[in-house]
Protein backbone atom coordinates (compact mmCIF):
# COMPACT_ATOMS: atom_id res chain seq x y z
CA UNK A 1 0.00 0.00 0.00
CA UNK A 2 1.44 3.57 -1.17
CA UNK A 3 1.83 6.18 1.17
CA UNK A 4 0.34 9.61 0.01
CA UNK A 5 -0.05 11.58 3.44
CA UNK A 6 3.07 13.37 5.03
CA UNK A 7 2.28 14.64 8.16
CA UNK A 8 6.25 16.72 8.19
CA UNK A 9 5.81 16.02 12.43
CA UNK A 10 6.80 12.60 11.54
CA UNK A 11 9.03 13.01 8.91
CA UNK A 12 12.79 13.28 11.00
CA UNK A 13 13.53 9.47 9.28
CA UNK A 14 12.08 8.20 5.97
CA UNK A 15 8.84 5.83 6.12
CA UNK A 16 9.54 2.31 5.85
CA UNK A 17 6.29 2.02 3.31
CA UNK A 18 6.72 2.62 -0.12
CA UNK A 19 5.09 6.33 -0.62
CA UNK A 20 4.63 7.93 -3.35
CA UNK A 21 6.81 10.80 -3.42
CA UNK A 22 10.96 10.80 -2.65
CA UNK A 23 11.06 11.83 1.34
CA UNK A 24 14.15 13.47 2.62
CA UNK A 25 14.40 13.13 6.35
CA UNK A 26 14.28 16.52 8.73
CA UNK A 27 17.65 18.12 8.22
CA UNK A 28 19.33 21.60 8.14
CA UNK A 29 19.04 22.35 4.35
CA UNK A 30 21.89 23.89 3.01
CA UNK A 31 24.92 22.22 5.40
CA UNK A 32 25.95 19.22 7.26
CA UNK A 33 26.41 21.89 10.39
CA UNK A 34 24.82 25.36 11.10
CA UNK A 35 28.40 26.96 10.68
CA UNK A 36 28.86 25.17 7.23
CA UNK A 37 25.63 26.45 5.44
CA UNK A 38 24.17 29.18 4.17
CA UNK A 39 21.17 29.18 5.86
CA UNK A 40 19.40 28.37 9.31
CA UNK A 41 16.30 25.93 7.05
CA UNK A 42 15.18 22.90 8.99
CA UNK A 43 12.72 20.97 7.12
CA UNK A 44 11.97 17.51 5.52
CA UNK A 45 11.84 17.58 1.73
CA UNK A 46 9.52 15.74 -0.54
CA UNK A 47 10.40 15.58 -4.63
CA UNK A 48 7.51 14.54 -7.31
CA UNK A 49 7.96 14.58 -11.00
CA UNK A 50 7.39 18.14 -11.73
CA UNK A 51 7.59 19.59 -8.03
CA UNK A 52 9.69 19.34 -4.89
CA UNK A 53 9.18 21.11 -1.09
CA UNK A 54 9.60 21.59 2.27
CA UNK A 55 7.87 22.94 5.17
CA UNK A 56 10.65 24.38 6.24
CA UNK A 57 11.34 26.47 9.74
CA UNK A 58 14.10 29.21 10.48
CA UNK A 59 14.81 30.19 14.30
CA UNK A 60 13.79 33.72 14.51
CA UNK A 61 16.48 36.56 13.38
CA UNK A 62 18.36 33.95 10.97
CA UNK A 63 18.17 32.53 7.39
CA UNK A 64 19.61 32.57 3.89
CA UNK A 65 22.24 34.15 2.46
CA UNK A 66 21.96 36.02 -1.06
CA UNK A 67 21.60 32.85 -3.10
CA UNK A 68 19.49 31.88 -6.53
CA UNK A 69 18.95 28.59 -7.89
CA UNK A 70 17.53 28.05 -11.44
CA UNK A 71 14.25 27.27 -10.71
CA UNK A 72 11.08 29.80 -9.24
CA UNK A 73 10.27 29.49 -5.92
CA UNK A 74 6.50 30.27 -4.17
CA UNK A 75 6.84 30.58 0.26
CA UNK A 76 3.45 30.24 1.98
CA UNK A 77 3.93 31.69 5.41
CA UNK A 78 2.43 29.37 7.82
CA UNK A 79 3.58 31.61 11.38
CA UNK A 80 5.90 34.43 11.32
CA UNK A 81 7.46 37.21 8.98
CA UNK A 82 9.28 36.47 6.43
CA UNK A 83 12.01 39.44 5.48
CA UNK A 84 13.11 39.11 1.67
CA UNK A 85 15.59 41.27 -0.35
CA UNK A 86 14.88 40.46 -3.68
CA UNK A 87 16.26 41.87 -6.67
CA UNK A 88 17.38 44.37 -4.43
CA UNK A 89 14.16 45.34 -2.87
CA UNK A 90 13.08 44.75 0.59
CA UNK A 91 9.80 43.09 1.27
CA UNK A 92 7.48 41.43 4.09
CA UNK A 93 5.65 38.61 3.77
CA UNK A 94 3.03 37.70 6.60
CA UNK A 95 1.14 34.82 7.72
CA UNK A 96 -1.49 33.31 4.94
CA UNK A 97 0.25 35.48 2.43
CA UNK A 98 2.19 34.05 -1.04
CA UNK A 99 5.94 35.17 -1.60
CA UNK A 100 7.13 34.62 -5.21
CA UNK A 101 10.79 34.49 -5.77
CA UNK A 102 11.83 34.56 -9.82
CA UNK A 103 13.83 32.10 -11.42
CA UNK A 104 17.78 33.22 -10.78
CA UNK A 105 16.66 36.32 -8.86
CA UNK A 106 19.34 37.08 -6.07
CA UNK A 107 17.60 36.88 -2.52
CA UNK A 108 17.92 36.30 1.13
CA UNK A 109 14.82 35.19 3.25
CA UNK A 110 14.90 35.61 7.18
CA UNK A 111 12.58 35.10 9.76
CA UNK A 112 11.48 38.23 11.55
CA UNK A 113 12.98 39.01 15.07
CA UNK A 114 9.25 38.40 16.69
CA UNK A 115 8.90 34.33 16.35
CA UNK A 116 10.14 31.59 14.09
CA UNK A 117 9.36 31.13 11.23
CA UNK A 118 7.25 28.26 9.42
CA UNK A 119 6.70 28.79 5.72
CA UNK A 120 5.90 25.90 2.42
CA UNK A 121 8.42 26.65 0.37
CA UNK A 122 7.49 25.22 -3.56
CA UNK A 123 9.48 25.08 -6.45
CA UNK A 124 9.63 23.27 -9.56
CA UNK A 125 11.62 20.46 -10.36
CA UNK A 126 14.71 21.82 -12.58
CA UNK A 127 16.50 22.36 -9.42
CA UNK A 128 17.10 21.05 -6.10
CA UNK A 129 15.27 22.56 -2.61
CA UNK A 130 18.76 24.40 -2.15
CA UNK A 131 20.39 27.21 -4.23
CA UNK A 132 24.30 27.74 -3.83
CA UNK A 133 25.01 31.79 -1.91
CA UNK A 134 26.23 34.48 -4.44
CA UNK A 135 29.88 34.65 -2.77
CA UNK A 136 30.24 31.05 -3.04
CA UNK A 137 31.44 30.78 0.96
CA UNK A 138 29.66 28.23 3.31
CA UNK A 139 30.31 30.18 6.17
CA UNK A 140 26.57 29.91 8.14
CA UNK A 141 23.30 31.63 7.97
CA UNK A 142 22.02 35.18 7.22
CA UNK A 143 21.86 37.04 10.71
CA UNK A 144 19.57 40.11 11.70
CA UNK A 145 20.49 42.61 14.13
CA UNK A 146 20.43 41.46 17.61
CA UNK A 147 21.21 37.58 16.19
CA UNK A 148 23.73 35.19 15.56
CA UNK A 149 26.78 37.01 14.27
CA UNK A 150 25.51 40.25 14.91
CA UNK A 151 24.58 39.62 18.43
CA UNK A 152 26.36 43.21 19.41
CA UNK A 153 23.32 45.26 17.70
CA UNK A 154 20.26 46.32 18.96
CA UNK A 155 17.42 44.12 18.38
CA UNK A 156 14.50 45.79 16.15
CA UNK A 157 10.95 44.25 16.52
CA UNK A 158 9.13 42.93 13.26
CA UNK A 159 6.96 46.09 13.22
CA UNK A 160 10.14 48.23 13.27
CA UNK A 161 11.52 46.96 10.73
CA UNK A 162 8.74 47.43 8.39
CA UNK A 163 8.10 50.95 9.25
CA UNK A 164 11.22 51.76 8.52
CA UNK A 165 10.99 50.15 5.40
CA UNK A 166 8.57 53.48 4.58
CA UNK A 167 6.71 51.73 1.39
CA UNK A 168 4.97 49.02 0.50
CA UNK A 169 6.02 46.06 2.06
CA UNK A 170 4.95 43.48 -0.97
CA UNK A 171 7.15 45.66 -3.17
CA UNK A 172 7.34 48.90 -4.47
CA UNK A 173 8.54 48.05 -8.40
CA UNK A 174 7.34 44.57 -8.47
CA UNK A 175 5.04 42.66 -6.83
CA UNK A 176 6.61 39.31 -4.90
CA UNK A 177 3.87 38.95 -2.58
CA UNK A 178 0.26 38.65 -2.54
CA UNK A 179 -2.47 38.61 0.22
CA UNK A 180 -5.35 36.40 -0.89
CA UNK A 181 -7.81 39.10 1.42
CA UNK A 182 -6.44 41.59 -0.58
CA UNK A 183 -5.55 40.32 -4.51
CA UNK A 184 -6.06 44.05 -6.27
CA UNK A 185 -2.84 44.75 -7.37
CA UNK A 186 -1.87 49.21 -7.60
CA UNK A 187 -1.49 50.54 -10.61
CA UNK A 188 2.16 50.64 -12.28
CA UNK A 189 3.54 48.09 -10.43
CA UNK A 190 4.85 44.69 -12.03
CA UNK A 191 3.77 41.42 -11.29
CA UNK A 192 5.69 37.94 -12.95
CA UNK A 193 2.56 35.67 -12.41
CA UNK A 194 -0.99 35.43 -13.48
CA UNK A 195 -3.46 35.53 -10.62
CA UNK A 196 -7.19 34.60 -11.53
CA UNK A 197 -9.85 34.24 -8.54
CA UNK A 198 -10.97 30.48 -8.64
CA UNK A 199 -14.67 29.09 -7.64
CA UNK A 200 -16.44 26.98 -6.58
CA UNK A 201 -14.65 24.64 -7.96
CA UNK A 202 -16.29 21.99 -9.69
CA UNK A 203 -15.26 18.92 -8.24
CA UNK A 204 -15.21 20.49 -4.85
CA UNK A 205 -16.81 23.47 -4.08
CA UNK A 206 -14.03 25.18 -2.86
CA UNK A 207 -12.85 28.99 -3.60
CA UNK A 208 -10.06 31.03 -3.76
CA UNK A 209 -7.12 32.00 -6.15
CA UNK A 210 -4.70 30.77 -8.30
CA UNK A 211 -1.25 31.53 -9.15
CA UNK A 212 0.35 30.69 -12.29
CA UNK A 213 4.08 30.94 -12.67
CA UNK A 214 6.48 29.69 -15.26
CA UNK A 215 5.41 25.76 -14.30
CA UNK A 216 3.32 25.70 -11.61
CA UNK A 217 -0.20 26.65 -10.43
CA UNK A 218 0.06 27.65 -6.55
CA UNK A 219 -4.07 27.83 -5.28
CA UNK A 220 -5.19 28.61 -2.31
CA UNK A 221 -8.86 27.18 -1.44
CA UNK A 222 -10.98 27.04 1.15
CA UNK A 223 -13.06 23.97 1.10
CA UNK A 224 -16.52 24.26 2.55
CA UNK A 225 -18.33 22.29 5.40
CA UNK A 226 -20.81 19.72 4.30
CA UNK A 227 -20.31 19.63 0.51
CA UNK A 228 -19.97 16.11 -0.77
CA UNK A 229 -16.59 14.90 -1.91
CA UNK A 230 -16.10 14.15 -5.38
CA UNK A 231 -13.53 11.37 -6.77
CA UNK A 232 -11.69 12.08 -10.32
CA UNK A 233 -8.25 12.07 -12.38
CA UNK A 234 -6.11 14.58 -13.73
CA UNK A 235 -3.33 13.99 -16.33
CA UNK A 236 -1.19 16.71 -13.72
CA UNK A 237 0.77 15.88 -11.01
CA UNK A 238 -0.06 17.65 -7.41
CA UNK A 239 0.29 18.35 -3.70
CA UNK A 240 -2.31 19.71 -1.52
CA UNK A 241 -1.12 21.12 1.98
CA UNK A 242 -3.72 21.72 5.19
CA UNK A 243 -3.12 25.24 6.42
CA UNK A 244 -5.99 24.84 8.48
CA UNK A 245 -9.10 22.76 9.19
CA UNK A 246 -8.44 19.38 8.13
CA UNK A 247 -9.40 17.11 4.75
CA UNK A 248 -10.90 13.78 4.43
CA UNK A 249 -10.85 11.87 1.02
CA UNK A 250 -9.62 9.29 -1.36
CA UNK A 251 -6.79 8.64 -3.64
CA UNK A 252 -5.47 5.81 -5.54
CA UNK A 253 -9.11 3.78 -3.78
CA UNK A 254 -7.73 4.92 -0.18
CA UNK A 255 -9.54 6.76 1.99
CA UNK A 256 -7.36 8.99 3.79
CA UNK A 257 -7.39 11.74 6.14
CA UNK A 258 -5.16 15.08 6.00
CA UNK A 259 -4.82 17.33 9.27
CA UNK A 260 -3.39 20.87 9.95
CA UNK A 261 -0.17 21.18 8.22
CA UNK A 262 0.27 17.66 6.68
CA UNK A 263 0.19 17.24 2.95
CA UNK A 264 -1.31 14.66 0.03
CA UNK A 265 0.67 13.85 -3.03
CA UNK A 266 -1.44 13.02 -5.86
CA UNK A 267 0.63 11.59 -8.74
CA UNK A 268 -0.42 12.31 -12.42
CA UNK A 269 -3.66 10.04 -13.52
CA UNK A 270 -4.70 8.74 -9.97
CA UNK A 271 -8.27 8.78 -8.89
CA UNK A 272 -8.36 11.44 -6.04
CA UNK A 273 -11.39 13.52 -4.36
CA UNK A 274 -11.08 15.29 -0.74
CA UNK A 275 -13.36 17.18 1.22
CA UNK A 276 -13.49 19.54 4.99
CA UNK A 277 -13.83 17.13 7.48
CA UNK A 278 -15.30 17.67 11.06
CA UNK A 279 -17.55 20.75 11.74
CA UNK A 280 -15.25 23.63 9.89
CA UNK A 281 -14.07 24.72 6.55
CA UNK A 282 -10.28 23.86 5.31
CA UNK A 283 -7.61 26.03 3.81
CA UNK A 284 -5.99 24.18 1.35
CA UNK A 285 -2.54 25.05 -0.61
CA UNK A 286 -2.55 23.23 -4.03
CA UNK A 287 0.74 23.39 -5.49
CA UNK A 288 0.14 21.69 -9.53
CA UNK A 289 1.69 20.96 -12.79
CA UNK A 290 0.71 24.03 -15.07
CA UNK A 291 0.45 22.09 -18.47
CA UNK A 292 -2.72 21.42 -17.34
CA UNK A 293 -5.54 23.95 -16.30
CA UNK A 294 -6.55 23.87 -12.59
CA UNK A 295 -9.07 21.82 -10.89
CA UNK A 296 -9.96 20.84 -7.48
Amino acid sequence: MFQYVYDFATLDCIPENPTSAKVAARRLLSGPTLNTGKSSTVGAVLTGERIILTLGTQARGSGAKPHTHPNEQFNYIVQGTMVNEIEGELVFAGPGTLLHTPTLAVHTGLACPDEDLIFLAIKDTRHGIVGPPVDGQYTGPNYLPGFGTRADEPVKSTAQLIAELGRDPAGEKTRYIYDFGRLADKPGRVSRVKVVSAGPMPWSGATGAVITGELLHIAVLRYPHGVAMSVNSSPAERFAFVASGSLCGEVGGQAVTIGGRSIVHVPAGIPHGFAAAGNGDALVVIAQDNRYAFSA
